[in-house]
């Protein structure tokens, strides 16, 4: 069944020594969290990499090509090693970390895992790349968790975690976001604690059996806003003094009204009383302002 998807960008990123069955397990284990996470969170998780998705070109060093075409637009990435950090770029250490680096500066995610799996011992040039990987990964990890997986099943549960807490943080980011846009913008002329008046009829039988009707009127606030309705006050405007048309409250404010809530007060009319009144509303949103609502009330 379809269903309202925020498609994220996650880019893999991993020196050329990482074994081919590594990389299927990440997209298999990104695969399934959209299966499984993916639609109840409303994300959907795709995977990037230069193998796949960079595409031939001339005019600058390879890396700030991919950094162009594939690294700038990824929301977030997981970055993989085994015993190589890879080619230096002139601007980095090695393409990976220097997509590392341009991530973390944009105030992407980044999560860090390096292989700890048994392995033949190593000598020489491969050797000496191990200690280059390890220098690295230690300079990072003043500013970065490196988190070490022992076998492909370890990989796995590591993968989830990290996809859980970066798309958790993506949110909340913008969560955040809306909330500054919504603070600026300009208030929704349908916002507001609206009043009105509401009778309900109930049919009574007297003494002699007689059936009546009673009518009972009601000043009802009701609250369209997206948030609580604090300090809630009302006032009748330009009411005559000898008009009955009084409301049976207590004194001071009326508290607060929750979100697409309403509150009811007991409304006293009379032969006479005016069939339409204007009413002002006040109150305090939820960002603190104060607001005022007008509308007429009418029986």
């Amino acid at each position: 069944m379809a269903y309202p998807t925020l498609a994220l960008h996650l880019l893999i990123s991993a020196p050329g020594d990482v074994p081919v069955e590594d990389m299927a397990v990440v997209r298999k284990t990104i695969s399934q969290w959209n299966l499984t996470f993916g639609r109840t969170v409303g994300l959907t998780v795709l995977p990037i990499s230069w193998t796949e998705h960079a595409v031939a070109e001339f005019g600058e060093r390879p890396q700030a090509i991919l950094n162009d075409q594939i690294v700038d637009e990824a929301d977030m990435a997981v970055a993989l090693f085994q015993d190589r950090l890879g080619t230096p770029t002139g601007e980095a250490e090695s393409g990976t970390a220097e997509e590392i680096k341009v991530l973390v500066e944009a105030g992407k995610s980044v999560g860090v895992l390096v292989s700890a799996a048994p392995r033949a011992p190593l000598r020489g040039p491969a050797l000496a790349e191990r200690l280059r990987l390890s220098e690295y990964l230690d300079s990072i990890r003043k500013k970065a968790l490196v988190v070490e997986h022992a076998d492909r099943a370890d990989l796995v549960g590591h993968l989830n975690n990290y996809l859980s807490r970066a798309t958790a943080q993506f949110q909340q980011a913008v969560e955040l976001s809306k909330g500054r846009d919504q603070t600026e913008a300009a208030h929704d002329p349908a916002e507001g604690v609206w009043p009105r008046a509401e009778v309900r009829e109930s049919v009574k039988t007297d003494s002699k059996g007689r059936v009546r009707t009673q009518r009972n009127w009601s000043l009802v606030l009701q609250n369209t806003s997206n948030g609580p309705a604090s300090n809630v006050d009302f006032s009748f405007d330009d009411l005559p003094e000898d008009a009955f048309f009084r409301v049976i409250r207590e004194d001071g404010q009326l508290g607060t009204i929750p979100p697409a809530q309403e509150a009811r007060f007991p409304l006293l009319l009379a032969m006479g009383s005016p069939d339409a009144v204007e009413c002002t509303v006040t109150w305090t949103d939820a960002r603190g302002e104060q607001r005022e609502t007008r509308a007429t009330v009418r029986t």
